[in-house]
């Protein structure tokens, strides 16, 4: 791009492309950033002009990226987080006038009842900001290299860029959960037999390359042979075939303060050999690690780990999910 056509450049209309790609659609883009629709198809009419193409084609489900516009959008999440940055104190962050995206990744496994805490405590520090929290997969690592993740939530250590800093937050143990009522329940201490001839469940992360867990990789090294029934990301598949069979399933102890209503329960396997146990950490670009907005979103996550912890340890505590009003997202 020539000089003279970077000082025409509206770097708003850069915001409202990003939301368009995000939407896709004119109608929730324009609500998302309370302007008139009107204002969203004149900004999209002058991108047209100095992006020289369309962007987007109109198809029966919305609005459809380009291949030009899929690259431009792909790159806008740092390229306006580095703007945005200009302009901000790095030393200060007001949670409750942010307008952006907060937006996190967490391994499958944690997501329950992690998730449902982060939301309520997320929304009530920033209520006007738009929270995404999904599932950590393939692409979650180069999504955090270029900003499209503030923060990913997984166990400590991970084979990842050295651009990518990780830090243990929270040291748990893992257990192995089964139905209240399964045998296994009864045993006071769970042998590697035990484990051995029954049902295992494991829980894998969305588009991941299926390789051997530890579990398996475990029982292989003393001599047995894992019976892997099911493979899923779907934890309230998990859930459900726990419930309905003889099966053991691992688990973060992190997790304890839900089994009670699952009708689940959690065997301590502390008693056997050399059980790894891996820390539950964040991961985050070293580029912003030490930004306010970074360090806010951390200590966030932090705390909701203690909390969890202090739970799972009280075995009195009496877990209930969060509660958001009906007028909490107006």
């Amino acid at each position: 791009m020539k000089d003279e056509d970077m000082f025409r450049l509206d770097f708003n209309t850069l915001k409202i492309l990003k939301i368009l790609g995000e939407e896709n659609n004119t109608h929730r883009a324009a609500d998302r950033l309370k302007i008139g629709q009107s204002a969203i198809s004149k900004a999209l009419k002058r991108l047209r002009e100095q992006f020289d193409d369309p962007l987007f084609t109109r198809t029966l489900h919305g609005l459809e990226p380009t291949p030009k516009c899929e690259l431009i959008l792909y790159k806008l999440p740092q390229i306006l987080g580095e703007i945005g940055e200009l302009f901000q104190d790095s030393n200060t962050f007001e949670p409750e006038h942010y307008e952006g995206s907060i937006k996190i990744h967490i391994n499958a496994s944690l997501c329950h009842p992690l998730t449902s805490i982060l939301i309520e405590r997320l929304h009530l520090y920033a209520p006007k900001a738009m929270l995404q929290l999904e599932d950590w997969s393939y692409d979650t690592e180069q999504q955090l290299k270029v900003g499209q993740v503030d923060l990913g939530i997984n166990y400590h250590p991970l084979d990842v860029s050295p651009e990518i800093f990780q830090q243990p937050i929270c040291y748990q143990k893992f257990k192995l959960c089964c139905a209240k009522d399964s045998p296994l329940a009864q045993i006071d201490k769970i042998s590697l037999e035990d484990i051995a001839n029954s049902p295992l469940i494991l829980a894998i992360m969305p588009d991941y390359e299926v390789k051997e867990s530890e579990a398996e990789t475990y029982l292989k090294r003393r001599g047995y042979q894992p019976n892997v029934v099911l493979r899923t990301d779907r934890l309230d598949i998990c859930s459900k075939v726990l419930k309905s069979t003889h099966a053991l399933m691992p688990v973060s102890e992190v997790v304890a303060p839900i089994m009670d209503e699952e009708g689940l329960i959690l065997l301590d396997i502390d008693h056997l050999d050399v059980v790894p146990h891996y820390p539950i950490a964040y991961f985050i670009h070293d580029r912003v690690k030490d930004s306010a907005y970074s360090k806010w979103l951390i200590e966030i996550t932090t705390q909701i780990l203690s909390e969890l912890t202090a739970m799972y340890q009280n075995p009195k505590f009496q877990y209930a999910y969060p509660r958001l009003s009906k007028d909490s997202f107006k």
